[in-house]
């Protein structure tokens, strides 16, 4: 470690470095004559090189002032080292603050990033869940319009298959009336003839007209039904008219 310092107006450079073992100070002054003299010793040397340097008492107020201004310049460079290396590390650590407040804020610029990501996929989820429950919906809604098609096809299927049962009976039902209606007709022509051997025979048994009506009546009500029955009796009635004028 080197010093620079001034006494008795003049300028001297002092050093202080290890010599077997031992740490010796060096001063040298502007006439470079050095001073050399070990810790803890009395005697010094003092020349421009230790060959021809001469043995001093630096107990002499002069050496003495000389060597305590070396020792406080070397204390207080040692001091400004102390300092300076303090400021060094304060720096440093300033600098390493600077460099860690770079970094929270190119964090915090990517957690803001990510914290927009996430919301733009939360909302894309919501969007996508809102889709495929309407979908859903959507295909319920298709799936029970198929099941129900066919039951529509089936039941319109049975109702005219209903239908056609219900037309063939009435056309059935209509051609067995249209045969008991011949078959009545033709009974009424031979109930009518029966009457008229029956108003022969009354002529000649004098049986009563009443008796014939009544087994017309009967006839009729078995085989064709009531309104038959209102139409025979009148036209036997006639015929009794007839007869009777």
């Amino acid at each position: 470690m080197k010093a620079e310092f001034y006494f008795d107006c003049h300028r001297y450079i002092c050093s202080l470095v290890q010599v077997d073992f031992v740490k010796e100070l060096k001063i040298k002054n502007h006439q470079g004559f050095v001073l050399a003299v070990k810790q803890g010793e009395k005697i010094g040397l003092l020349g421009k090189s230790r060959h021809n340097a001469k043995q001093v008492d630096v107990s002499k107020p002069h050496f003495y002032n000389v060597i305590k201004a070396a020792m406080s310049a070397l204390e207080l460079e040692t001091k400004n080292e102390v300092i300076l290396e303090r400021n060094r590390t304060i720096a440093d650590a300033e600098e390493m603050i600077q460099q860690q407040n770079r970094e929270i804020r190119v964090l915090n610029e990517q957690i803001r990033m990510l914290a927009t990501k996430v919301d733009e996929l939360s909302r894309e989820k919501q969007q996508l869940s809102m889709q495929l429950v309407e979908k859903e919906i959507r295909e319920t809604k298709i799936n029970q319009e198929i099941d129900n098609f066919p039951a529509a096809e089936e039941d319109l299927a049975v109702a005219e298959i209903e239908q056609g049962i219900g037309e063939a009976e009435i056309i059935q039902e209509i051609a067995q009336l249209q045969v008991q209606n011949s078959g009545l007709d033709v009974q009424l022509i031979e109930n009518i003839r029966d009457s008229e051997r029956s108003d022969e025979e009354e002529e000649m048994t004098g049986s009563d007209v009443k008796s014939v009506d009544l087994e017309i009546r009967e006839e009729l009500e078995f085989q064709g039904g009531e309104s038959e029955i209102k139409r025979v009796p009148k036209r036997a009635s006639n015929r009794k008219m007839r007869k009777k004028s």
